[in-house]
């Protein structure tokens, strides 16, 4: 336990201070449990997510004290994951209750299940607390033990803010109870005869949840239809129905993955300018709910995309892996991280070409790959001038350095301009001969529109008003919508025969 002032503490040393005598005059004391209470979140989970993320060798060594019983877990895993307070996702219902009973000249007191170092890393973040308690390595602050440790401090009573059945306990050794959130929880307490208070606070919608799932993405997954566009085998009802079960499929596992990857950036996605406000950085969506989904759709996708097609299976499968790996790794590697985007687009294409068993055309993924590299670069280059212009110079969690905007530029429009002579190539060496398209004429004059569009996704880079990722901005701008337009009016001029 400690009182303020408070130190955040990056070994959790067991804090020996005597209990602080409490006054009682006319308010009582309040107390406020910190997991998914004080914050939307759990510190325990959100540790072991870092650990895994981005110390996966530690993470055997601290389930390893497990043995040692829970304090001891909690406090090996805040010791080796050092969560960063300042970032996690506070309560503001619970914070307004603070500053109420503050107002009244109450004293409020932080206890909880959590590590000490964490309480006291919460408690010196937002320095309205009387004292921090938690776990102190031996004895884990929870339940049974938390309602005994209450009652012999407070023996003239206080209120407790807590959320789960856990909290039980100490909300009967209270005689009251205030909840935060959870209308299930309170209505078994008020069959108990105690007085309730529910603190309210938002639930992820369908809304949230289509933008946690990234719904929006899987016109990504589009191109596996690319293939078979271009191979004309649209009007073959079967191969049709093949390749929209991959795009379901893959949409499964990109969603699975999405998931992963925004459990692997919560720190650095909430000190962002607008990723702080998604669904699982904000807490809207618990990591007890993220993570399993994640898992579910991830197997799930994968394993009916092996029993669709087994080469489509295989190339699934390195989707995932590369996405994985990314999550876990690559993101944080300057310019592997946007090779390793414009990989994923180039497995799409593939994937489109094996579901209808052609051969992969070498020209057709080259050019994907590095149309999409150059596309992977302008949302960098729009990141680096933004942080710039905000005065941070650097993009949290992606190691890229003040400075590094020029090259990113550089880089990103010499491969936009290379993709259009590789689409043109393809065109002439590849494409025209196979007999397929009757004039050459407009579909030559396509390149011409793609250019046009990279450019100004180029421009919108360079002035850091690129706000998403080109794709998803492409689907929202109507001149993108139009570029577009003009691209299918061409292709079908150069297939479809005219009376």
């Amino acid at each position: 336990m400690s009182q303020r002032p408070v130190l955040a503490t990056s070994v959790a040393l067991p804090l020996v201070r005597p209990a602080p005598v409490v006054a009682f005059a006319t308010v009582r004391p309040l107390v406020v449990d910190l997991d998914d209470t004080l914050v939307r979140t759990d510190t325990l989970l959100e540790g072991l997510l870092a650990l895994g993320f981005r110390k996966p060798l530690q993470l055997p060594a601290a389930l390893l004290t497990l043995r040692h019983g829970r304090a001891r877990f909690k406090r090996e895993v805040a010791r080796l994951a050092a969560l960063d307070c300042r970032t996690l996702p506070y309560d503001e219902a619970v914070l307004a209750a603070i500053a109420a009973r503050q107002a009244r000249g109450g004293a409020v007191h932080l206890v909880t299940a959590a590590d000490q170092s964490i309480a006291d890393g919460v408690a010196d973040n937002l320095g309205v607390f009387d004292s921090a308690s938690g776990s102190d390595g031996r004895n884990n602050l929870k339940a049974a033990s938390k309602a005994a440790h209450l009652a012999a401090r407070f023996p003239q009573g206080f209120d407790y803010i807590g959320d789960s059945v856990a909290d039980l306990q100490v909300w009967r050794a209270a005689g009251s109870a205030i909840v935060a959130g959870g209308s299930g929880i309170s209505r078994r307490l008020e069959r108990e005869g105690l007085a309730v208070e529910t603190l309210p606070r938002p639930r992820a919608g369908v809304r949230d949840w289509l933008k946690a799932l990234r719904l929006h993405q899987w016109s990504k997954n589009a191109l596996v239809f690319i293939p078979l566009l271009l191979a004309q085998e649209f009007f073959d009802q079967a191969m049709t129905v093949r390749v929209v079960a991959a795009f379901l499929l893959f949409g499964m596992v990109a969603s699975g993955t999405y998931l992963i990857n925004d459990l692997s950036d919560l720190a650095a996605d909430r000190m962002h300018r607008t990723k702080r406000f998604r669904a699982l950085p904000s807490g809207l969506v618990s990591i007890r709910t993220a993570l399993p989904l994640a898992m579910l759709l991830l197997v799930g996708g994968l394993v009916g995309g092996v029993m669709l097609h087994i080469s489509f299976g295989m190339t699934l499968l390195a989707y995932a892996g590369l996405t994985l790996l990314y999550s876990f790794r690559l993101k944080q590697v300057p310019l592997v991280d946007v090779t390793a985007i414009a990989g994923l687009f180039a497995l799409r294409i593939i994937a489109g070409m094996v579901i209808i068993d052609h051969p992969v055309s070498l020209w057709l993924v080259t050019f994907t790959m590095v149309l999409f590299l150059s596309l992977a670069l302008a949302k960098r280059t729009s990141e680096l001038v933004q942080a710039q212009q905000g005065g941070r110079g650097v993009v949290h969690g992606r190691g890229y350095l003040p400075g590094d905007a020029p090259l990113t530029l550089a880089l990103g429009i010499s491969t936009g301009v290379m993709s259009i002579v590789v689409m043109v190539l393809y065109m002439s060496i590849e494409a025209m001969p196979t007999g397929l398209y009757l004039r050459n004429g407009p579909l030559l004059l396509i390149p011409v529109v793609v250019l046009l569009w990279v450019m100004r996704i180029w421009v919108l880079a360079h002035r850091g008003t690129l706000n998403d990722d080109p794709v998803v901005y492409a689907i929202r701008d109507r001149a993108s919508w139009m570029h577009a337009a003009a691209v299918g009016v061409l292709w079908m001029l150069a297939v479809v025969k005219i009376p």
